[in-house]
């Protein structure tokens, strides 16, 4: 029978068949190891020539090389790659602290450990776009995210002439203290001035002449004010005529609290959508470079334990590893591309919450009447 060293140069030859011949005489690789680790001869052992289907058809195997000794001077970076992901599984199930802080210390270059966890420093925000879905003929929430997180912020194209009818969508959602600030204008503008009846036709003007107990002429008193902005023909008469400065100022009211209704709308989106991998706001880092402050952007990942180990899981075996991709982000984009997780998608709302036009209307309205 050949002897042990005839079987580790044959483990170690490359070619099947020689494989085989160990194979046929200890059945199973383990086998052959246990010998070689009762005669105290691991270190003549390159692990790297144990066939990846081995590691697939007894999964403890790398378990039994680290209790027996086989892995006390294994550098990763001497590994096969189609090893590697099989020794990071082994060391994270070893040590759960121990393996990441290895992965985040040798391999993935953009994970910092703080005391509270794992976070990923960013080259820049406009990376954290990579984790949102794309489509390639319509605009989609990368797009917006990219934008969202840019220098310049949000820039989805303007809308212009967003209502027709000041009354109804500005006038109409005022609440009680902009009503003050209206009735304030135009009694300003127009309260107790006599004005000529032949000028209106709207029924409020005519009754309120009547009930002065006047001919040709009527005034606007305090008393009236509150009735003539409750009545929209009245309303819509004047912001035609004496008070079109004031329709004007309406139209922009309702411009301005529509774009930034819609523009918050997606920023909620994009921001709300970080949830699904991470747990904090983007945290700016102040560091000095050379004479130059410099602020670095960070955001800590919920669950870097649970990210890294589908990825090791999926690709383990094969030539995939953390090492070539580099980065975290690199990571999740692979993930992304194989489906073994999905990128942040939402729907792009094709016009603004008319709940948030009404909330800016009342907040911008004192500005500009």
């Amino acid at each position: 029978m050949a002897s042990l060293d005839n079987f580790i140069d044959w483990f170690h030859s490359g070619y099947d068949e020689d494989y085989e011949k160990v194979l046929k005489v200890f059945k199973k690789t383990r086998n052959f190891l246990k010998l070689v680790a009762n005669r105290g001869m691991q270190d003549k052992i390159d692990i790297s020539y144990i066939p990846n289907k081995e590691f697939k058809n007894d999964p403890e195997l790398f378990n039994f090389l680290s209790q027996n000794g086989f892995l006390d001077d294994t550098n990763y970076n001497d590994l096969e790659d189609t090893l590697k992901n099989y020794y990071l599984i082994w060391l994270i199930e070893k040590d759960v602290n121990q393996g990441l802080k290895f992965i985040c210390d040798n391999i993935l270059s953009d994970v910092e450990i703080r005391s509270d966890g794992y976070w990923l420093k960013l080259a820049g925000r406009e990376e954290l776009a990579e984790f949102y879905r794309s489509y390639s003929r319509e605009t989609s929430p990368e797009d917006v995210a990219k934008q969202v997180f840019s220098e310049e912020g949000l820039d989805y194209g303007r809308f212009w002439d967003t209502t027709d009818d000041v009354y109804a969508d500005v006038i109409e959602v005022l609440d009680d203290s902009n009503i003050e600030i209206l009735k304030k204008y135009i009694m300003e503008h127009l309260g107790n001035k006599d004005l000529n009846i032949e000028e209106y036709g709207a029924d409020f003007f005519h009754e309120l002449m009547k009930s002065q107990g006047r001919e040709d002429f009527f005034q606007i008193t305090d008393n009236d004010v509150k009735n003539l902005i409750d009545d929209s023909e009245a309303m819509n008469e004047l912001l035609k005529g004496d008070l079109n400065d004031l329709k004007s100022e309406l139209y922009s009211v309702h411009n301005n609290a529509y774009n930034n209704a819609y523009e918050s709308e997606i920023y909620d989106l994009v921001m709300e959508g970080l949830g699904e991998f991470f747990s904090s706001r983007i945290d700016e880092v102040q560091k000095q470079v050379g004479d130059k402050t410099r602020y670095i952007p960070y955001i800590k990942i919920s669950d870097l334990y649970s990210n890294v180990m589908v990825f090791l899981d999926e690709y383990k075996g094969y030539t995939d590893t953390l090492d070539y991709l580099g980065s975290y982000t690199e990571m999740m984009k692979q993930l992304f591309n194989d489906g073994s997780y999905e990128p942040i998608d939402f729907r792009i709302p094709e016009y603004a919450d008319w709940s948030l036009i009404d909330k800016y209307i009342n907040e911008f309205f004192p500005d500009y009447v």
